[in-house]
């Protein structure tokens, strides 16, 4: 039986949606002249990376993926956000513990400061009424689990608003995505441009990680939303966009993009990466990460001026 850890199946469709809208005007750098730019900032934060290594039962070890550079990332065509489509919108369906309410609420501020999107976060959903053959009874003990297909093509699609870049779908619901799968941490697709994440496997029992179940949450989300604007599975360093395969995998990935997955991002959302990581320092600051500011902030020195 096949069985996935935190790694979710998502549906890559390139080339099909429509270009990000930019405004145009005499001052504003080439394409040729931004990807250069780019090319050299990731260059001074790969120090701050580690190389990726392959242990026993890794993603990698499993799975064929040659990976992305910058370049192939932009010559993809990839699916970005537009003039009138840049909102994500993040929707809770379930009942949720308190320390399962405030994970939701600090992915929402961390995706705005992460991807420079607005981020609007609905108000909570019940699950509704599930059809017998998109629900089972599996595991043991023995756990009901919702199949993904009733979020992608029956919830989410009739939520989804003209104005959105995604929906991004939560729910404490164990999911699985076939008949063949043990159960699944999530599922996307690029085409209809929504996704859903169950948050009921990312807990650390054992308690020796007091930040494990914020931070794996954190990785779900910037992880499956970079999937949603075309970036591949990352195969050179160790990235949050890198596949993983079980939660000890998860927990060793950082939680940002490697330098040619930032790249790819800056790209996507025109945002500067020496802003984005002053953001991204100011947010850890605010929520007493001071290792995590830190590092934001070398980065940040390391890329150099904002434009």
């Amino acid at each position: 039986m096949r069985f996935a850890v935190f790694i979710t199946l998502v549906v890559l469709t390139l080339g099909c949606s429509p270009s990000q809208e930019r405004v145009a005007n005499s001052t504003a750098p080439t394409a040729d002249e931004r990807a250069e730019k780019l090319n050299k900032q990731k260059g001074s934060v790969a120090k701050f990376f580690k190389p990726m290594k392959i242990e026993e039962g890794d993603w990698l070890e499993s799975q064929s993926e040659s990976g992305e550079t910058f370049e192939q990332y932009i010559a993809s065509n990839p699916t970005l956000p537009t003039a009138d489509r840049r909102t994500i919108y993040i929707q809770p369906i379930g009942t949720f513990t308190s320390e399962q309410r405030k994970a939701i609420r600090l992915t929402a501020d961390y995706m705005k400061v992460f991807y420079n999107l607005p981020v609007k976060l609905n108000a909570d959903r019940q699950l509704g009424n599930v059809p017998a053959d998109l629900k089972r009874e599996s595991g043991y003990p023995k756990r009901t689990q919702i199949r993904t297909q009733y979020f992608l093509d029956d919830v989410l699609p009739k939520l989804l608003k003209d104005d959105a870049a995604a929906l991004i779908a939560f729910t404490n619901s164990d999911l699985y995505p076939g008949d063949t799968w043990a159960f699944v941490f999530g599922q996307a697709t690029l085409q209809s441009r929504v996704g859903v994440w169950s948050l009921a496997r990312l807990s650390d029992l054992a308690r020796n990680k007091p930040n494990a179940f914020l931070d794996r949450t954190l990785k779900i989300a910037m992880h499956e939303t970079g999937h949603m604007f075309s970036m591949r599975h990352c195969t050179k360093y160790e990235c949050l966009m890198s596949g993983t395969n079980h939660l000890a995998e998860t927990d060793r990935r950082p939680l940002d993009n490697c330098p040619e997955c930032m790249a790819k991002l800056a790209w996507a959302t025109n945002y500067d990466p020496t802003e984005r990581y002053k953001n991204l320092a100011a947010f850890w600051r605010k929520n007493g990460r001071s290792a995590e500011a830190k590092q934001f902030d070398d980065m940040a020195k390391a890329v150099g001026p904002a434009n």
